[in-house]
């Protein structure tokens, strides 16, 4: 039984479970893959908070860091767990955006970080709370086999979506440029 591993018995999480359980099986493998996947899973649960709690305000962007410092969420999480999870995105933005070296020591306190946040979700949300604690010795040994090919054709796609979404919003600045134009000769 792994450390995230009580998710998957809770339907409810089923938008950031797997993701946490998929972050804690690749730590063996690659440290850098781990703090990406605990970086998705936490803004998945981030976002899941946001759309279980109608008291939390969504901020004007619906990014990671906007969303984490919304003020309706930050004081609503407990502040020593708050103050942890600005490392999970950072670190985890590092690993995908630089070629930074990941170290395990830094993964495995995302890992820890993202497990107390699960944990006051549980406790904030969930039926049947049951305390628990974070166990090292629970993590996956087995190294699992991590396609950097692929892993890099993705990251390629994901540029190229990127640039093509920068292109639409410059023609729709346009449009609307000449839109507000036209609008103003017709008054």
């Amino acid at each position: 039984m792994t450390n995230f591993s009580f998710l998957k018995e809770k339907p409810t999480y089923a938008l950031f479970a797997p993701a946490c359980v998929e972050a804690e099986r690749i730590f063996a493998a690659s440290p850098a893959m781990c703090a990406v996947g605990c970086r998705k899973a936490l803004e998945l649960a981030v976002k899941w908070v946001y759309a279980a709690d109608t008291s939390m305000e969504m901020p004007y962007r619906d990014n990671l860091q906007s969303l984490l410092h919304e003020p309706s969420f930050r004081f609503a999480v407990d502040r020593n767990t708050w103050g942890k999870l600005p490392f999970i995105a950072k670190l985890g933005n590092e690993a995908v955006h630089t070629g930074h070296n990941i170290q395990k020591g830094d993964a495995l306190l995302c890992l820890q970080s993202l497990f107390e946040f699960v944990q006051w979700i549980d406790y904030c949300y969930g039926t049947a709370y049951q305390e628990r604690k974070f166990d090292p010795a629970r993590i996956p040994a087995e190294k699992i086999a991590v396609d950097v090919k692929k892993i890099k054709e993705q990251e390629s796609l994901l540029d190229e979506k990127q640039a093509e979404i920068e292109k639409l919003r410059k023609q729709i600045e346009e449009m609307s440029a000449r839109f507000t134009a036209e609008k103003d000769q017709h008054k």
